[in-house]
């Protein structure tokens, strides 16, 4: 079995004229946000052996705000190209996961997030939430034979 937690950066600042939208930070209700998430999340990573993240700002500080209930194992990879990553892409980097990996986490941004959670179970949440979480499976054993078809969302969370 297969295992995939998708989650969203934290409510972030509003873009502002001259800032590079990566360099976007959370803010008060965001940092909030990831405190009520931590709580909810507690236990429900164990096993996590990957986390890729956005390189963006604001899903760094949300994994930040998370770490203390992830594993102290677990990878992490910060990936510039899951910024803005569309369905497409966010597909292709799980099914070319290393085998060594089944249970990971991926941090970035909508609408890639929702996308990829919509196309799994369109009744989870048409609009994915900051801070939110949805926590998918699958009964195959290898990254490329998943596909949307083959998985579930078996807990979505968010605050």
């Amino acid at each position: 079995m297969l295992r995939i937690i998708i989650m969203r950066h934290a409510q972030a600042q509003l873009e502002q004229y001259g800032k590079s939208d990566r360099e976007r930070t959370i803010t008060m209700a965001g940092m909030h946000e990831i405190d009520a998430i931590r709580q909810q999340i507690q236990g429900k990573l164990v096993g996590v052996s990957l986390i890729m993240c956005s390189n963006a700002r604001r899903t760094r500080q949300t994994l930040d705000g998370i770490k203390p209930v992830l594993p102290n194992s677990a990878e992490i990879h910060y990936d510039d190209s899951l910024y803005n990553a569309g369905l497409e892409c966010l597909w292709h980097k799980i099914q070319t996961l290393s085998p060594l990996h089944k249970n990971i986490m991926i941090l970035g941004h909508n609408p890639g997030i929702s996308q990829v959670v919509n196309a799994i179970d369109s009744s989870v949440a048409r609009v994915f939430p900051t801070c939110g979480v949805a926590i998918c499976e699958s009964s195959v054993d290898k990254w490329h034979e998943i596909s949307p078809h083959n998985m579930r969302v078996v807990s979505f969370l968010q605050v």
